[in-house]
């Protein structure tokens, strides 16, 4: 199907939701949902240092005289097109559910929209040097099968999966997040149960990176950085993602809840549900509750031929920083 073909957004509580597979994702797709996931890229580029991957890419040899680099779910396009411009004799796709990239993009890169990631890809299996995957918890109904579909789709050997994603589950070295700030955790513990109800959980799975050896995986890295929810972090750097991050927190509190808070998996009242949500961004904006987010990075790769009947273990090498 081509973008062409692609149903319009409709409008829910005054927000835009994508026509295409219509009531899947439960997430906006319009401007400010745009300009949020484009902060986000920023933010988790500040956090990476600028590392755009950690999963190494390796050279393709006569074979494979182009690297191929995909992107799972790619929104708005910037990593995609960072991508593409850093290596520009790469062949860069990414895939989304709607075409909300934009129209001037390196020579060497294509959006395929709309893509549902959980249908058939027909993207030529054990061809790719890179799979990349990010921000997908409350996108994916199984990740068993979409592990599985990456596995398929790498070149075995040298093909490596990165998946990158915020753990929601808000945390705290000290007392202010339980003394000042239940209002968050109970907020998080209603968007996990709500997105579970629609069977596309919220929720960071962490046992993920142990699941991809399990599920044929081979040399698993796994690396969590932590997002502070404003500016009380230890160096600057910190302090510059927490004040990113916190104003793109407020904002992600509506984008995320106000779809599986109002559908039928609770059908609350719209009017509960915004007087709700703006408590809990009252919360975030407080500066004494010292909470913050995961980020986790995790890489592996698909193993040769004649390693996939070996007994190997992960590395299961994690860092923090």
């Amino acid at each position: 199907m081509s973008g062409n073909s692609e149903p319009p957004p409709y409008s829910e509580h005054g927000r835009l939701y994508h026509g295409y597979r219509r009531g899947i994702y439960q997430f906006p797709c319009d401007e400010a949902e745009k300009e949020r996931h484009d902060a986000l890229d920023h933010i988790v580029l500040l956090a990476r240092r600028d590392e755009l991957h950690r999963a190494p890419l390796i050279p393709s040899g006569e074979d494979y005289p182009r690297l191929r680099i995909l992107d799972v779910g790619c929104g708005t396009g910037i990593w995609a097109i960072n991508m593409a411009d850093k290596y520009p004799m790469a062949e860069v796709i990414g895939i989304d559910l709607s075409k909300i990239q934009p129209d001037v993009i390196p020579p060497n890169l294509r959006f395929r929209t709309p893509r549902d990631f959980e249908s058939p890809w027909f993207m030529g299996e054990d061809s790719w040097d890179l799979i990349h995957l990010a921000m997908l918890c409350g996108s994916v109904s199984s990740w068993h099968e979409m592990y599985a579909n990456v596995l398929r789709h790498l070149r075995p050997g040298v093909g490596h999966i990165e998946h990158v994603e915020i753990d929601l589950v808000p945390r705290c070295d000290d007392d202010t997040l339980s003394r000042k700030g239940e209002a968050l955790e109970h907020w998080y513990a209603y968007l996990f149960d709500a997105t579970r109800r629609h069977d596309r959980s919220i929720a960071y799975e962490h046992d993920n990176p142990r699941h991809l050896e399990e599920w044929g995986f081979v040399d698993v890295q796994h690396t969590k950085i932590r997002i502070p929810i404003g500016e009380w972090g230890q160096d600057w750097r910190e302090h510059e993602i927490g004040r990113w991050y916190r104003v793109g927190l407020c904002e992600a509190i509506e984008a995320l809840s106000l779809a599986p808070f109002t559908r039928p998996s609770y059908n609350w009242p719209i009017a509960d549900v915004k007087r709700y949500l703006g408590e809990v961004e009252t919360i975030v904006q407080r500066a004494d509750i010292h909470a913050y987010h995961e980020l986790h990075i995790t890489t592996a790769r698909k193993p040769f031929p004649h390693e996939v009947n070996h007994d190997h273990k992960a590395s299961g090498g994690q860092q923090q920083r």
